[in-house]
């Protein structure tokens, strides 16, 4: 697992996140939604590094690619709505839409953070 330096700090995470989005705290898997989902809803990025908010205290997360997926892409009347592995939907900015190595990211969670799609919600982004 990588250690991030800040200034003359080296901030060794608590949480490993590989490229798919399977969470790991200490090297065992998390398997519970509900632990899942808190991790997600109390996610915080500041500058480059990430970290869970447990009341006054940080738990730092590193990520192996970004840290959201997008799993699914319905069209609804002339939007895409964005179906995230944090089990949220959301309306997809075109405008935060790039390709990097032929793989489509956005911008999700009001622009805060970086998701990848897929390779199913590719191709169902393809058939319209």
């Amino acid at each position: 697992m990588e250690e991030k330096t800040t200034s003359t700090i080296k901030i060794k995470p608590r949480f490993y996140v590989d490229k798919e989005c399977n969470w790991f705290q200490d090297g065992k898997p998390i398997t519970h939604k509900r632990i899942y989902i808190y991790n997600y809803q109390n996610l915080i990025k500041d500058n480059d590094l990430f970290y869970v908010s447990e009341g006054n205290s940080k738990a730092y997360v590193y990520f192996e690619d970004k840290p959201f997926i997008v799993k699914r892409v319905n069209y609804i009347e002339d939007k895409i709505i964005i179906l995230l592995n944090d089990f949220t939907e959301e309306e997809l900015d075109m405008e935060s839409l790039y390709f990097s190595k032929n793989i489509p990211y956005c911008m999700v969670k009001d622009k805060r953070f970086e998701a990848k799609f897929s390779r199913a919600a590719l191709f169902q982004l393809s058939e319209k």
